[in-house]
């Protein structure tokens, strides 16, 4: 490659690009791939996505999906009201509950279509923010809270699916994981309660999944817990947040781990073409310097009003960046 990678989240924006409804779209493993087909023709950038869509989990459990015309779908109301009541539920079988076969699906067909091509990335929400797809956050944080005992035995309940979930991706064709772990936010989870309430349990999940690993706070600052990372089994990158410094991420993290990042998502859609090159250009200056940078969003789903000149306009800083530079992998 000629230049650095670059990487972009494109989910639901496949569908636009193929008319497709988003309940077509995640609910149809042909429509999702053929929307993964026209993102990579019309961007190139340097992966392909499976479905980044947690409402599957959550109706795995058995709560209720709410559907939108713009946006990933997500959930409308958890399996059970109280934290506790979630303990019953049922372990969905990743093989045969709701959507999810859907998207074990669609690994397939990635798989068929650009292994060892591009990279297949899945994503999947923290084991350690799991829970909250069950019960709400509402309960889950007041578990966490306010009754710890009860905070650990729905990590311990819910850590069978994360690891047959994660593993049943690797084994239908992802490259990579990338696990968004919501309590590795600075706003979410101050650094002494993840280190101690937390940090353990990804330990023990990590170590159980034979695969790589990308973790993300999904646009929120992580860089309060950065430096408690690296040790993690099969962990080989970050996506830092948007407002995370980049010098200090790399000081933290240390020198042999890539760093994801940084564009604001929310930014995409509302800037020019030109903004979002400068934005690009000024995150690759900070980072690509000391080795292992990928430019990237920091967040989920790329909103469907972001115009396709920004996407470009992402690519192009990269492709210019590398070119003065000659900083190439």
């Amino acid at each position: 490659m000629d230049r650095l990678p670059v990487f972009a989240v494109l989910g639901a924006y496949g569908g636009k690009l193929t008319n497709t409804d988003l309940r077509t779209l995640f609910s149809d493993a042909s429509a999702y791939v053929a929307g993964q087909k026209a993102v990579q023709d019309t961007f190139g950038f340097d992966l392909v996505l499976s479905a980044f869509d947690y409402s599957v989990i959550a109706e795995a459990f058995g709560g209720e999906v709410a559907w939108s015309a713009d946006q990933v779908p997500n959930m409308r109301r958890p399996a059970v009201r109280k934290a506790a009541d979630a303990l019953l539920l049922p372990l969905p079988d990743v093989m045969s509950t709701g959507r999810l076969p859907v998207v074990l699906e669609i690994n397939r067909q990635l798989a068929k279509r650009y292994k060892e091509q591009v990279p297949i990335i899945s994503v999947l929400p923290g084991p350690c923010i799991l829970p909250s797809l069950l019960v709400g956050i509402d309960q889950w944080m007041e578990a966490v809270l306010f009754d710890q005992q009860l905070a650990q035995k729905l990590l311990d309940y819910t850590a069978p699916f994360f690891v047959s979930w994660a593993n049943a991706l690797l084994a239908e064709g992802a490259d990579c994981l990338v696990i968004t772990e919501g309590m590795a936010t600075a706003s979410i989870a101050p650094r002494d309660m993840f280190a101690s309430q937390f940090l353990p349990h990804l330990r023990n999940i990590f170590g159980q999944i034979k695969g790589s690993k990308v973790l993300s706070s999904t646009g929120g600052c992580m860089n309060h817990v950065l430096d408690l990372l690296p040790g993690l089994d099969g962990l080989v990158g970050v996506i830092t947040g948007s407002k995370d410094d980049l010098t200090e991420s790399r000081k933290l993290i240390g020198p042999d781990m890539t760093i994801i990042g940084a564009l604001d998502n929310l930014t995409l859609p509302a800037v020019s073409a030109d903004a979002v090159y400068e934005m690009s250009l000024a995150q690759l200056r900070t980072a690509a310097p000391s080795g292992r940078y990928i430019l990237a969003n920091a967040g989920a789903d790329i909103p469907q009003a972001t115009p396709a000149e920004n996407l470009r306009a992402m690519r192009i800083a990269v492709a210019d960046y590398s070119a003065a530079t000659g900083n190439c992998p």
